[in-house]
């Protein structure tokens, strides 16, 4: 066994074990693993089942141990790819692929920092329905020195009103008629291209107006955009890991740990120019499934994602305040209604009061 392949085990060994019996079999397991060749609005597709835990051991080993280069982070992200193109989840008529998430980063108003947690959760169904719920637990202040400016530009701009309504718990439920409610670009899945190369651009064309200039946290940061809250397919979530490759000064951080604690492969990118501390913005992945687990970011907007397992569910954990329909037309172009506590998006013109 090679030196690196000692180096594989000892990283991820806390994280998969390998089976008893795997020992003798490790050079076949290694020679079986195919080598990769380096190279918010929604429409429903396919995304994720169980990969066969052969195959989920195999590429969890060949995974880079410890930190390393933009060669590393390569390397890893690639054979990540390998493995979340092996998924898929299909809700049937009738059920709904539920994701969820929490996050905790900060609202800025002028000097004023507020902070607080919030759940994100999308039921979608199989006919483009369902809702999206966010629950935002109470806020806070990040210091007493914070909390003093706060109330002080409230009250000289008389937005106290604005304050409170930061700091505040509350539940929004926002439902959807069936061909309503999209988590993609608004081409759909399809309009986005399989090679790398050129996917980076198209995100970054569409998140920016151009095609160069966007720093590497921006080009990072938009690929986790299409990442998260999403019914990406499986091949559109290996090609953006592919994409995320190229990014230039991706670094592999080995075994890191989310803000639940959950052990993890950490991407980020390298220390800004002078600093010693950690990545400003890293990504966690889960090493068995390949999906996404967890952002952090440090610094000025420092805060923390956790990405909860997607799975399919069979209803919704409420019914509609009131009927949905009709369905939304022309990719989802739908109308929003407020109503108390949220809203309706369906193909229906707004009603004249």
């Amino acid at each position: 066994m090679s030196d690196v392949e000692s180096q594989i085990r000892r990283e991820f060994a806390a994280l998969d074990p390998l089976p008893p019996g795997a020992e003798s079999d490790w050079r076949d397991v290694l020679a079986r693993v195919e080598r990769p060749r380096h190279r918010r609005g929604w429409r429903l597709v396919a995304g994720a089942a169980a990969a066969v835990t052969a195959t989920a051991i195999a590429v969890l080993v060949l995974l880079p141990a410890g930190g390393g280069g933009t060669s590393n982070a390569a390397a890893a992200l690639n054979r990540l790819a390998n493995l979340v193109a092996e998924q898929s989840l299909t809700p049937q008529p009738g059920q709904y692929l539920f994701i969820q998430s929490k996050s905790e980063y900060g609202a800025f108003w002028g000097n004023c920092e507020t902070r607080s947690i919030e759940h994100d959760q999308f039921w979608i169904g199989a006919d483009g329905s369902g809702l999206d719920r966010t629950i935002k637990e109470p806020g806070h202040f990040t210091t007493s020195a914070d909390q003093a400016s706060c109330v002080d530009l409230a009250r000289a701009e008389g937005q106290q009103q604005v304050l409170r309504y930061n700091l505040a718990a509350r539940t929004s439920n926002d439902w959807s008629a069936p061909n309503c409610l999209e988590l993609g670009p608004k081409g759909g899945w399809s309009s986005l291209s399989r090679d790398p190369h050129v996917l980076l651009q198209q995100i970054l064309l569409s998140t920016f107006g151009l095609k160069t200039g966007p720093t590497p946290y921006d080009q990072l940061s938009t690929i986790e955009s299409y990442l998260h809250d999403t019914d990406a397919p499986p091949a559109v979530r290996a090609t953006l890991y592919r994409a995320a490759a190229l990014i230039p000064g991706v670094q592999l951080l080995g075994t890191v740990r989310d803000h639940d604690g959950r052990p993890g492969l950490g991407v980020g990118l390298a220390p800004y120019a002078g600093s010693t501390g950690p990545s400003p913005y890293e990504l966690i992945f889960d090493p068995k499934t390949g999906e996404l687990s967890g952002e952090i970011q440090t610094g000025p907007q420092a805060g923390w994602t956790v990405y909860l397992p997607d799975k399919v569910v069979n209803s919704l954990p409420s019914q509609p305040p009131e009927p949905l329909g009709p369905p939304c037309q022309n990719n989802a172009e739908g109308i929003v209604h407020h109503i108390s506590g949220g809203s309706i998006t369906n193909g229906a013109p707004t009603t004249s009061p």
